[in-house]
Parts: structure tokens; sequence; C-alpha cells
């Protein structure tokens, strides 16, 4: 079906998705470099028919994710 870029939080759970699709490199680009500065790990992956969509699981409530408050 084609590639898609995941992007992984610290604790390993997908937050978010993109598919990489011909004509849309700027809106996908600029989603990756907003994964990447919030300090996602993103890597691109090949999906094939039939293949089960990755589940968007971590959320801001996330323990394991959260940014340390500075006092």
């Amino acid at each position: 079906q084609g590639f898609m870029y995941l992007a992984k939080r610290p604790c390993g759970k997908v937050s978010a998705m993109a598919w990489d699709d011909a004509g849309y490199e700027k809106s996908t680009a600029n989603s990756v470099a907003r994964w990447l500065r919030r300090g996602d790990e993103v890597e691109r992956v090949e999906v094939f028919k039939g293949d089960p969509m990755p589940e968007t699981i971590c959320r801001p409530e996330c323990d394991n994710c959260k940014t340390p408050t500075l006092k």
C-alpha cells in the first residue's frame, strides 16, 4: 500500500502517523519535524495490504512521557 511515518514517544508507544504520499511532501516534512522537536522517535515503515494499522495509544497523561516541571 505504501509507506508511513510513525512517531513514537519515549514510552515506545505510537503517538502520531502520516502516510508518505506523493504531493504531500511539505506537510509530511512539517509533521515529522514537529514530532522530532517534541522528542519523538520517527521511523518510516512499509505497509502491505492486510496489515493492521498501528494504534495511536500514547496519551498526554502518560506518566512515562510527561515532561518534568521546572520549579
